[in-house]
């Protein structure tokens, strides 16, 4: 019998701290760490159709290695805490699911996008045509739909750090799409050119990682990385318009594999030309703002600042309790004194 008074407490957008845990997860990540005393506890995300939940496995972990696959449901008892102010469960026990488990459905554990994709990635195609006249990008943004359209509509921006969820790559674009077009007016700089670029900067992020069953890195992103797939997949779509540009390919090559900025960054080149720079500019912007944006969103209302975000290199202030209590509080006598 489910420890859950309904089915909506079973979902992970749902789970309060200190709930008792008794229901069907589908597993995302896994990854094996060491305790402070040296033995071994496992690290899990798990999913459902509402969101993600990290989740700490501490004891017979050789056992649970064994058991565990990427991408597979499991049912698990547990406990609902609260570390570095985020909720995660502690995992009591875990199994796999048998014909016996009829009280779940799959339709439970399928990522939906938070958004309407198809009407997104229409608006980006109708932004670009709108914006473009070269009636060699123009074939170009063409080949692309016709190729990419279906899994560049629904994959993540990123594994972990930005725009990690179902249509991640596509909000990602788009957006960026709406800075450049105000940059390059802004700068005078080669609108078409920079727009382009934006369009494939990314688009090796489709092979780079695959997001099913579970988000992971492929032999190809491993080796390669999305930036040389991604001049890759634009070469072979270039190749195959008649009469495209050497120079105007070499430029929106350049924007491709220069985009992270540096070389220390994972760009075999760095921006030697303006609009390759404002890409990378533009690229960086959209990216920490929306993991800033995600941080404050998430961050528990009582706290002043966010956890510590590594890819920022900092803590981000929320506002928190002591904002909305104008940083005066009450001693157990009911008397008020300054908080700080």
């Amino acid at each position: 019998m489910s420890l859950f008074e309904s089915v909506k407490d079973r979902y992970i957008k749902d789970l309060k701290v200190g709930a008792k845990v008794d229901w069907y997860y589908k597993l995302a990540g896994i990854s094996k760490k060491t305790k402070r005393d040296g033995g071994l506890y496992l690290a899990l995300e798990l999913m459902d159709k509402t969101g993600k939940i990290p989740a700490k496995v501490w004891d017979n972990v050789e056992a649970c290695l064994k058991l565990l696959q990427e991408g597979k449901v499991y049912r698990l008892t547990g406990s609902v805490n609260e570390f570095m102010s985020k909720k995660e469960i502690k995992v009591d026990g875990i199994r796999a699911i048998n014909p016996m488990d009829k009280d779940f459905s799959e339709a439970d554990f399928v990522e939906q996008a938070g958004f309407d994709t198809e009407t997104l990635f229409n608006g980006m195609i109708d932004t670009l045509k709108t914006n473009i006249e070269n009636p060699h990008l123009l074939q170009l943004i063409d080949l692309f739909v016709q190729r990419y359209k279906e899994k560049f509509k629904t994959h993540y921006g990123a594994q972990k750090i930005h725009h990690a969820y179902l249509g991640g790559l596509l909000k990602h674009t788009q957006s960026m799409l709406e800075l450049a077009l105000f940059v390059a007016r802004h700068y005078s700089l080669d609108k078409e050119l920079l727009l382009t670029g934006v369009l494939f900067h990314d688009i090796g992020k489709m092979f780079e990682f695959k997001i099913s069953p579970a988000v992971s890195l492929t032999a190809e992103g491993g080796l390669l990385g999305h930036l040389i797939i991604g001049s890759r997949i634009f070469t072979e779509l270039s190749g195959q318009v008649k009469g495209f540009p050497e120079d105007l390919s070499l430029k929106i090559g350049h924007l491709i594999i220069s985009h992270h900025g540096e070389k220390e960054f994972g760009s075999p080149e760095v921006p030697k030309i303006p609009e390759a720079f404002a890409l990378h500019a533009i690229d960086l912007l959209d990216s920490k703002l929306n993991i800033m944006a995600e941080a404050i969103g998430s961050a528990d209302s009582k706290d002043l600042f966010t956890e510590y975000l590594y890819p920022l290199g900092r803590r981000l202030y929320t506002g928190g309790a002591q904002e909305n209590s104008g940083g005066v509080r009450e001693d157990s006598g009911g008397a008020q004194e300054d908080s700080g």
